[in-house]
Order: structure tokens, then C-alpha cells, then sequence
């Protein structure tokens, strides 16, 4: 039977073929493969000794840990997923599709092909993102309110859950919410279909902790400022908002709508009082595209 690793700091092909090559000095005979973007390499067969397979890959340098067992053709499906999606998407043309500027369209359809095969959503590592879980691991943010925005399948919701936070998770995408709850039947979390750009009433100045990844960077430049706004009026007084996205020079092409943020673009989230507090800038590492993770508070 297959068997799936999160391999942590696995960033790009070099860094795969290390993994494989310890994979194989451990069962040569197994057929190995590797989804670079979401860190997760498949094994099948799964070597019988799962602690000399996970020993062996630390040996090399790499932090693995399984993350589910799971039919071998995995991650060929989701390759066949993304190549589907981005064959029919408009968005990924370079002045994206004017008649769905927040690709609400477009993603209700990504989610409505899926059926219940989570390959078929390209975009869902099915863990929680390494820059919110590194930052998570030096907070204390026990009993606080976060509220996880564009969460999809849950996985960062989870997360903050998992570190002590009382959360609200919301996606505009009604199956998302769905496939969410029934990822994590027995989670804390509050999952909500919700629209970023007209929150709950309830919600607004609410939370001490607002966290957005990746959302951002799928909206045309024209709704940055709503969105920044709209984030901005859900934080609490004393709380903070966590942004985690791409980044790019402002003279670097962008190649389609789902843009890495500029610097200007992360400054111009500080609005309503917020200021930004930290703002790290995580180098290109290998295949892993460089990224911005910012803190703003009030």
C-alpha cells in the first residue's frame, strides 16, 4: 500500500531528487513520486519499517512526516488537474476576465469539476502553509479569536485552532466549506460561507488575529484597496492581521491575475489605523517562489 510524506523543506527538483535517492537506498524497488509545489512525495509500495524510511530521510537533510496513506495515482491526477484547469481558465490570460474580477465564477466551477477528489483542487496542500506555522510556533495566541479568510479545504483554519485560537474560517465557495467540515468532522472551528467584501455584521473589529494567505494575490489590483479595507475592519482593537503571498519587484512582468504582491501593494494593506509591524521577505528557494509574510497591528 502507497504511503504520502510532507517533506517540509523540499523546494525544489534537486532537493526531490535527494529525497528520492534516500527513498531508494532504503527499497529500491519502489515506484516514488513527487508533487514539488505541495512538498509530498508518494511511495508505493510503503516500506514496512516507517521509521527507518523517515530516519533515512533526515539523513539526508529533509524533515518528512506521512501525511496520509492514499491510492498511487495521486498526485498524477492532480497534474492532470492543473493542466485542465489552466488550459480552460481566463484568468490565467493576461488581462484576466473582466466579467469575473474576483474569479468567483471561475473557482465555484474549479470546486463543481472536483467531485470529492481533492487532486482536482490544485491549489489545496491539504497542510497548513510552513510561513504560518513557523510564525504560529513563537506566539501565544491561546483563548485569542482568529478568523482564517479564503480558508478552502481548512487546513490552515486548523492550524490556528490546533495553537490555542478560538476560529472563524470563511470562503466565498459554498462546496469548499462543505468539503472543510468534512475533512475535519470534529473540528473547532466555525466554518462559514462568507464573502470578504461584506463580512458578517457580527464580525466587524472582532478578531485579535485576521490571517490571510494567497487570497489577495488572486484579485485584480483595482480591488486591492476594498480588500485591504475589508480586512482591515474585522481586527479588534490591540489585534493583528497576517499576511502570507507571493512577491515581486513592481518592475517584474506579471504574467497572469494571480499576481505576486508588490511591496507597494503590501504597504497599501495598512490602512484603518493598522501599521505595518514586521514584514519578512523570504528569498526564492529553489522551485518555492519568493514571498512576503507581514504583520500589520492597531
Amino acid at each position: 500500500m502507497p504511503i504520502v510524506l510532507f517533506v517540509e523543506n523540499m523546494h525544489c527538483k534537486g532537493c526531490a531528487q535527494h529525497v528520492v535517492e534516500a527513498v531508494h537506498a532504503l527499497k529500491f524497488n519502489a515506484d516514488v513520486s513527487v508533487d514539488l509545489p505541495a512538498k509530498r512525495v508518494s511511495i508505493d509500495p510503503a516500506p514496512a519499517d516507517l521509521h527507518a524510511l523517515l530516519s533515512a530521510i533526515d539523513k539526508a537533510g529533509y524533515k518528512a512526516s506521512v501525511v496520509q496513506e492514499t491510492d498511487a495515482d495521486f498526485f498524477a491526477r492532480r497534474t492532470m488537474a492543473r493542466e485542465r484547469l489552466n488550459a480552460m481558465n481566463p484568468h490565467m490570460q493576461p488581462d484576466g476576465d473582466p466579467s469575473d474580477p474576483k474569479g468567483d465564477q471561475w473557482f465555484t466551477k474549479v470546486y463543481e469539476l472536483a467531485g470529492d477528489d481533492e487532486a482536482n483542487i490544485p491549489w489545496a496542500a491539504l497542510s497548513a502553509n510552513s510561513l504560518l506555522t513557523d510564525w504560529l510556533a513563537r506566539q501565544d495566541i491561546d483563548g485569542k479569536r482568529a478568523l482564517d479568510v479564503g480558508c478552502g479545504l481548512g487546513d490552515n483554519a486548523e492550524a490556528l485552532s490546533a495553537a490555542g485560537a478560538r476560529v472563524s474560517a470563511f470562503d466565498y465557495i459554498d462546496r469548499a466549506i462543505a468539503w472543510a467540515k468534512q475533512r475535519f468532522p470534529h473540528s473547532a472551528v466555525d466554518y462559514r460561507v462568507a464573502d470578504l467584501f461584506a463580512p458578517p455584521p457580527e464580525w466587524i473589529g472582532a478578531f485579535d488575529l485576521v490571517h490571510e494567505c494567497y487570497t489577495l494575490q488572486t484579485l485584480r489590483d483595482e480591488l486591492t484597496a476594498d480588500a485591504a479595507k475589508a480586512l482591515a475592519s474585522m481586527v479588534a482593537p490591540n489585534g493583528r492581521l497576517l499576511i502570507i503571498s507571493s512577491a515581486r519587484e513592481a518592475n517584474e512582468p506579471q504574467t497572469t491575475p494571480w499576481r505576486p504582491l508588490t511591496r507597494r501593494e503590501i504597504d497599501s494593506l495598512a490602512v484603518d489605523g493598522l501599521k505595518l509591524l514586521e514584514l519578512d521577505d523570504i528569498p526564492q528557494q529553489g522551485c518555492l517562489s519568493r514571498r512576503w509574510r507581514a504583520l500589520f497591528g492597531r
